[in-house]
């Protein structure tokens, strides 16, 4: 008897060394998990945080940028960026749902919040960005409205001279004054028009270029019947054929003037753009101060 008891006991002793060796064998396991899992959610944090940063900057330049080149290298910049920040959300949603942690999926609801909305932001944004309709309408306007405007001038002046030279009509000149001016002006008027952030402005903007577009023609159908030699007939064809151009080129500054996507993306970028961005950050850097505290909580 005394054999078996002590067989007994010396079993029990051993199922009892193991269970305690499997029990802290399983606390060991899970501590390292747990350590691990905090761990990968940190690392994935910070390197959310660089991307949304590379994602912004490069947006900026995007809205920035005066070449169409430009803007499409630092939208796609951007974009890449952003996408990878989707890709580590992804990654992190999955070891938050494994821990169930409340606080840390509370504020992972909360970031996600506000990460949808700056991708909704960013889509619009970005397709502004590299629209640049008013560098565009400025640049047509600067160039080849100016040109349109010098051969006009060019050949309204020598018309001028040579009226004057034979003794014409005096009405001639003062025809050609109210023709040159009105179009000056209108050409003018682009600069406004293409800053121009308002539809009402733009309205009157262009009701003004209209009138003055009526005096030009009016002034310039005048001037056809009071000038009859070959010469001052050829001056008044060259014009004629410059403030055509110029008249279809105007059309072409409005409309792109009338697109803003340079005014709409900046204003975009330094207002809605500005604000999601740091509701973002914030809840990044709360649910990163969240893992940190229960990692240093696991290792205590």
């Amino acid at each position: 008897m005394s054999f078996i008891f002590a067989w007994v006991v010396g079993v029990g002793l051993v199922a009892g060394i193991a269970f305690v060796g499997l029990s802290r064998y399983s606390v060991s396991i899970h501590f390292e998990n747990t350590v691990s899992n905090q761990s990968k959610k940190n690392q994935l944090l910070s390197q959310m945080r660089i991307e949304l940063f590379k994602s912004v900057e490069a947006e900026k330049s995007a809205v920035l940028a005066d070449t169409d080149e430009d803007s499409e290298t630092f939208a796609k910049e951007s974009r890449e960026a952003s996408d990878s920040v989707e890709r580590q959300r992804a990654e992190l949603v999955k070891l938050i749902e494994e821990g169930k942690i409340s606080e840390e999926m509370r504020l992972l609801r909360q970031f996600d919040d506000c990460w949808s909305e700056l991708r909704k932001v960013d889509r619009v944004l970005l397709a502004f960005a590299v629209r640049n309709s008013n560098l565009k309408a400025g640049k047509l306007s600067f160039d080849e409205g100016g040109k349109d405007m010098q051969r006009f001038e060019q050949a309204l002046d020598k018309l001028s001279d040579l009226s004057v030279e034979k003794g014409a009509n005096p009405q001639i000149p003062k025809l050609v004054c109210t023709a040159l001016t009105a179009a000056l002006k209108i050409h003018y008027l682009h600069g406004p028009h293409i800053s121009e952030a308002s539809d009402a402005r733009m309205d009157e903007l262009e009701k003004q270029m209209a009138y003055l577009d009526e005096v030009v023609k009016n002034s310039l159908d005048t001037l056809s019947g009071q000038v009859k030699d070959p010469a001052r007939l050829a001056l008044l064809s060259s014009a004629k054929d410059a403030y055509g151009n110029f008249e279809k080129l105007t059309a072409q500054v409005v409309n792109l003037s009338r697109e803003n996507s340079n005014i709409k993306s900046f204003a975009l970028s330094v207002g809605k753009k500005r604000t999601v961005t740091a509701q973002c950050e914030d809840s990044l850097t709360a649910l990163q101060e969240a893992v940190a505290a229960r990692t240093f909580k696991a290792t205590r």
